[in-house]
C-alpha cells in the first residue's frame, strides 16, 4: 500500500474517532440548567424572529454573548425545532472542527504523524468528550481559540506572504467568533501567550506582516455590532456585563472560592487518560535536542501556561475556564508520543519502552476499575435533570393550555422542557390569587412542602423524587 493511501486511511480514522467521541449518545442525558438558557433563548429567536436580544423566561438574557444562541437557532431552522439534539449539535460539531484544526495545522507545522497523534489524543481526552456533549458555549469558545492560536503560529512560520495573509485572516475571524461565543474570555486566553512568544523569541519585526490594522478593523466589525445593538435597547446591559466580566475576573461575583492552585489539579482530570504525559510536557521546551521542533513546542507551551497563569490570576475559577488551552496540551503530548514511538530523538528506546509499558498497564487497570465502579457512582446533576424533565413533561401534558407560575423559584431546565414561560411569585397570597384564577403552581423543596401543608392547594403530580410538584385547582391529590 502506497503512502498516499495510508495517509487517507489515517485521515479517515482520525476524523471517524473525533466524530464518534463527539456525537456518541449525544442526547443520552437530560438538558442541564446552563444548556436550558441556550435552548430557550434559541427557541424564542426562532419563534419571535428577534435574533438580537436573547430572551429567557420573559427577560433579556445578556449574561453571555450570543453565538451559541444563534447556532442553535440556525440548527433548529434546519431540523424543524429546538430539542436536545439541536441544543448540543453546535458543541459536538465545533468539537470536531477543533480536532480537524489540530490535525491540519500541526501536520503543516510538525508533520503528518504528529498531527494525527495530536488530533487523536485531543478527541479521546475526557474534556473533549465531556464538553462536546453539552449545549454550553465552552466547546465553541475552545474550537475558535484553538483555530486562532494554531493559525497564528502558521502565519508566523509561513514562507509565503500569501499564506501568511490567509492564516492571519483565519486568526482574526476565529478570534472574533471566540469573542461572540463567550467574550471577553478569549482576551486572556489568546493575547498573553502571543505577547510572551514575541517577547521571548523577539518576533517584533513580523508584526507589520500580521495584519495589525486590517485585522483589528475586521475584528471590531464582527464583534461590536451585537453589544452596540443591545445597548440601544437594553441600557442595563452594562451593569450585567460588569458583573459577569469584571466581577468574575476580580472574584467579586461568583468567584467559586477556589485556591490559587486549583487549575493544577483540574488539568489532570481534564486530560485523562493522558495525564501521565503532563510532566513531560512541562519540561519539553527546555530540551535543546528538539532543534527545529523547539520553537513550535515553546509556542504550544506558552499557549498552555500563559492561559493557566491568566486564569489563575482571575478571581473566578471554574473547571471549564481552562478548556480552551487543553488543545495545546494535546499537541505537546502528540509531539512527545511521536518521539517515544517513532523518532526517539529526545527519549531513548529504554525510557520510552518502560514508560509506555507502565502507562498501558495502568491505563488498562484504570479502565477496568472505571467500568467496575461506574454503576455505583451517583451522578447527582444528571439525576436531578431527569427528575426535572419528568416533571416538566408531566406538567405540560396536564396543564395543556393553562399557564403555570412558580412559587419563589423555577429551575431553568423545567422552563426548557415545559416549553413556556413560568412567571415567579414569592408572596403566597399572590400565588393563591393566581391559583384561584386557574393557573397551575409549580414548587420544589421547602416551598413544595409549604404548599402541601397550606391546605388551599391541591397536588396534581409530583416529580420522580417527590420533592417537587404541580398544584392545580380542583385536582385530586395524589
Amino acid at each position: 500500500m502506497d503512502d498516499k493511501k495510508i495517509k487517507w486511511i489515517v485521515i479517515a480514522g482520525v476524523m471517524g474517532v473525533s466524530v464518534l467521541t463527539a456525537f456518541w449518545d449525544l442526547t443520552g442525558r437530560a438538558i442541564g440548567n446552563h444548556e436550558a438558557y441556550v435552548g430557550v433563548a434559541a427557541r424564542n429567536m426562532v419563534s419571535s424572529g428577534d435574533w438580537v436580544v436573547p430572551m429567557f423566561n420573559g427577560k433579556a438574557r445578556l449574561n453571555k454573548t450570543p453565538l451559541c444562541y444563534w447556532l442553535t437557532a440556525a440548527a433548529a431552522k434546519i431540523t424543524g425545532g429546538v430539542n436536545d439534539f439541536t441544543v448540543r449539535l453546535p458543541g459536538a460539531a465545533l468539537a470536531v472542527l477543533s480536532a480537524i484544526a489540530i490535525f491540519y495545522f500541526i501536520s503543516d507545522q510538525l508533520g503528518f504523524r504528529t498531527g494525527a497523534l495530536s488530533a487523536i489524543i485531543w478527541s479521546t481526552s475526557f474534556c473533549y468528550i465531556r464538553y462536546s456533549h453539552t449545549g454550553r458555549p465552552e466547546m465553541a469558545l475552545t474550537a475558535f481559540v484553538a483555530v486562532a492560536m494554531l493559525s497564528f503560529y502558521s502565519a508566523v512560520q509561513a514562507s509565503s506572504h500569501r499564506k501568511q495573509i490567509y492564516c492571519m485572516l483565519v486568526f482574526w475571524i476565529s478570534f472574533s467568533l471566540a469573542m461572540l461565543a463567550k467574550g471577553p474570555a478569549p482576551l486572556p486566553l489568546i493575547i498573553p501567550a502571543i505577547f510572551f512568544y514575541f517577547v521571548v523569541y523577539r518576533k517584533w519585526k513580523l508584526v507589520p506582516k500580521l495584519l495589525p490594522i486590517a485585522g483589528v478593523i475586521l475584528f471590531l466589525l464582527i464583534v461590536l455590532p451585537w453589544p452596540i445593538a443591545i445597548l440601544k435597547g437594553e441600557p442595563t446591559a452594562l451593569t450585567v456585563w460588569k458583573n459577569e466580566f469584571l466581577g468574575r475576573a476580580t472574584g467579586e461575583y461568583a468567584s467559586g472560592g477556589q485556591p490559587f492552585y486549583y487549575y493544577f489539579t483540574v488539568i489532570f482530570v481534564h486530560f485523562l487518560p493522558f495525564s501521565a504525559f503532563i510532566p513531560f510536557a512541562f519540561a519539553a521546551p527546555f530540551y535543546r535536542i528538539w532543534e527545529e521542533k523547539r520553537d513550535a513546542i515553546s509556542y504550544q507551551w506558552l499557549w498552555f501556561f500563559a492561559g493557566i497563569a491568566a486564569m489563575t490570576v482571575c478571581g473566578g475559577k471554574r473547571p471549564h475556564y481552562i478548556l480552551p488551552i487543553m488543545p495545546a496540551m494535546a499537541v505537546l503530548t502528540g509531539i512527545i508520543l511521536d518521539d517515544m514511538i517513532f523518532a526517539r530523538k529526545v527519549y531513548n528506546r529504554r525510557l520510552a519502552r518502560n514508560f509506555l509499558a507502565a502507562y498501558i498497564v495502568v491505563f488498562l487497570m484504570g479502565l477496568c476499575v472505571f467500568f467496575f465502579v461506574r454503576p455505583g457512582i451517583e451522578d447527582k446533576e444528571a439525576d436531578e435533570n431527569l427528575v426535572i424533565r419528568d416533571l416538566a413533561q408531566k406538567s405540560a401534558a396536564a396543564a395543556i393550555d393553562k399557564p403555570i407560575i412558580a412559587y419563589c423559584k423555577v429551575n431553568e431546565s423545567f422552563i426548557y422542557y415545559f416549553n413556556k414561560n413560568v412567571p415567579v411569585l414569592c408572596n403566597i397570597d399572590e400565588v393563591y390569587a393566581e391559583y384561584v384564577k386557574g393557573d397551575g403552581v409549580i414548587a420544589s423543596g421547602e416551598k413544595f412542602e409549604q404548599l402541601k401543608k397550606d391546605g388551599r392547594f391541591r397536588l396534581l403530580i409530583t416529580g420522580l423524587d417527590s420533592g417537587r410538584g404541580l398544584f392545580v385547582k380542583n385536582a385530586m391529590s395524589e
